[in-house]
């Protein structure tokens, strides 16, 4: 009796020892904190409950963009360094590590979300095929914060007053993008982007609704363009040392877990972009801060000229960079997301 006892024993310690060797350990990066609710409500809960949700072997150690200090535009390089293992990509800001980042979300294109969502889809597969051969990372999702709009804090009567302008952006393509309309651009961090309005080093800057009410933008803000100079699309991705650890059913899970939460993040970034707008036009269905900022009226003129500025600046510039390094680029790019983008 002793020896079954003390065989059973070892047989549990062997099975306890060997469950919590295949556990299988995640370092998460998620957004910055400071770009608001679609963050702290829906991505980190997310992330808290995927354990729990899953039933996998998995154990997450999820850290806020801020809590781990390093710059959003290092991510892809990171990754390639197995420093991470699975992060929520800021697209806009990594597009210099791969320039076909830059198909997901023309500046200028300015689509309604369903359309951008459609779009992102249909090109995703090429963006993934290179992640994986250059940062050896796989694509779990993509979602968007909602149209980077701009914010200013002078007054704004036409489109054509931001011309001198100093403008925040996000990056090159955005930069040449205003400055073909007359504007200065300025490339600046986004937590850094309040103090600049504050200080007048800027006069306008780019970002969604939701976000820039969360950063404090808004306290420095006079007047708002509605146009969707871009859409924040951002990416969730895996390294394929981690992803491989993972059979097909458990990989078969996580997919499904993702397009859940993908579709909640679409969801709830439509819902903040809402809410805001009659927040900052101080309606009394706002249930947030009010604000009272003037809203520019968009003429047919605009859109076209934006039109214009996109086909002729964003698009003409991509085109070429992009098929220096990826020749088939141009091509690939008409023939998956054109018909979306109402481009032949």
């Amino acid at each position: 009796m002793k020896r079954i006892v003390l065989a059973t024993l070892i047989l549990i310690g062997f099975v306890i020892a060997w469950r919590m060797l295949s556990i299988i350990d995640i370092k998460v990066i998620g957004q910055p904190r400071s770009t608001g609710l679609l963050v702290t409500e829906v991505e980190k809960p997310f992330f808290s409950s995927l354990q729990r949700n899953t039933g996998l072997p998995i154990r997450l150690d999820f850290k806020s963009l801020e809590d781990v200090g390093i710059k959003d535009s290092h991510q892809l390089p990171m990754m390639k360094d197995e420093l991470f293992d699975l992060v929520s990509l800021r697209l806009i800001q990594n597009t210099l590590n791969e320039t076909t980042l830059n198909g997901l979300d023309i500046i200028g294109l300015n689509l309604k979300s369903e359309q951008i969502r459609l779009l992102a889809n249909n090109y995703a597969p090429i963006i993934d095929k290179r992640l994986q051969e250059k940062y050896h990372v796989k694509i779990l999702g993509l979602w968007s914060f909602g149209p980077q709009e701009l914010f200013c804090s002078k007054p704004l009567y036409k489109l054509s007053d931001i011309k001198g302008m100093k403008i925040r952006v996000q990056n090159g393509p955005m930069a040449q993008f205003f400055e073909s309309l007359g504007a200065i651009s300025a490339i600046i961090p986004f937590e850094d982007t309040p103090s600049a309005l504050k200080s007048h080093l800027v006069d306008c800057a780019s970002s969604s609704a939701a976000s820039a009410a969360s950063a404090g933008w808004l306290e420095y803000v006079h007047s708002y363009v509605p146009i969707a100079f871009s859409s924040g699309i951002n990416i969730y991705v895996i390294t394929l040392s981690k992803w491989n650890l993972f059979d097909q059913k458990q990989q078969e899970i996580i997919l499904k877990a993702f397009d859940k939460h993908i579709d909640n993040m679409w969801r709830y970034s439509q819902h903040l972009y809402a809410e805001q707008q009659n927040c900052m036009l101080g309606k009394d269905s706002c249930t947030a801060k009010k604000y009272q900022i003037s809203k520019l009226e968009i003429s047919k003129e605009d859109v076209a000229l934006i039109r214009l500025q996109m086909k002729t600046v964003s698009l003409k510039n991509w085109f070429e960079e992009c098929n220096k390094e990826y020749p088939q680029c141009k091509n690939e790019w008409l023939n998956l997301a054109g018909r979306i983008a109402g481009i032949e």
